[in-house]
């Protein structure tokens, strides 16, 4: 074989394999959408994104989520990183620590009920909202309130800081009608250093998991105050951060 029957062939193969790669479009077709809007509206049609650099490439904020933060002086730093109607009454449980004391970071799905999880999920080593780690960076302490399927009624306890989780556990076991798992284990247990919640100031945070039976039981009532048990978990978290 020739170099001029060589150059041929590897000329031939370039487009052969863009068509295996992507489907073949015939003459006189369009190409398939590709544009930010037309991405991600159909219905479940989008797994969890790789990142929240990569969702926010797609998601239209003020259409698909709401992000929001709110700074103070305080080292505390409380996190929702799948707030709204992704993990429901995760938002209200973080606005509830936080008060007006300490800083918050919410990002809060606001897709039609069944559309927000998994599409605006995005595992905590790969929650990459840049507005929140900065804040986070900045303080000595950090608390992220997450949501986990269960009917019964607790909270595992997890992350990095192992004397402050410890605190936790004891203030919240003291709660009657709480079961708390200390330290927490497995695809919950928040150790992991490129957790967002670990990149405090001092590499180390806290990261508490609630069954949703336990969150309807603290937060009875979307976007409304606490019931007495709620308000008793509330108080307990705030006091070990006092």
């Amino acid at each position: 074989m020739n170099s001029h029957t060589q150059w041929i062939l590897s000329a031939l193969a370039v487009p052969l394999v863009l068509l295996a790669g992507h489907g073949a479009v015939g003459l006189g077709q369009a190409s398939a959408p590709s544009s930010r809007q037309e991405v991600g509206t159909i219905p479940g049609s989008v797994a969890e994104y790789p990142s929240m650099t990569a969702l926010r490439k797609v998601e239209k904020e003020g259409e698909a989520y709401d992000l929001t933060w709110t700074v103070t002086g305080s080292p505390l730093i409380v996190v929702a990183p799948h707030g709204g109607a992704i993990e429901p009454r995760t938002s209200e449980i973080a606005s509830a620590i936080a008060g007006a004391e300490h800083t918050q970071c919410q990002f809060k799905g606001t897709l039609p009920a069944g559309q927000n999880f998994p599409r605006l999920h995005v595992t905590s080593t790969n929650w990459d909202v840049e507005e929140c780690l900065i804040l986070i960076r900045q303080r000595t302490h950090a608390l992220s309130i997450h949501g986990m399927a269960g009917s019964d009624k607790t909270v595992h306890i997890g992350g990095r800081d192992a004397a402050t989780g410890a605190e936790l556990a004891a203030a919240l076991g003291a709660i009657d009608g709480i079961n708390v798992v200390y330290p927490a284990t497995g695809n919950v247990a928040g150790t992991l250093p490129e957790n967002f919640v670990n990149k405090d100031a001092d590499g180390q945070g806290v990261q508490l998991e609630l069954t949703n039976a336990l969150r309807m039981e603290l937060f009875p009532t979307k976007d409304a105050p606490p019931s007495s048990r709620g308000q008793a978990f509330v108080d307990a978290v705030r006091g070990v951060y006092s």
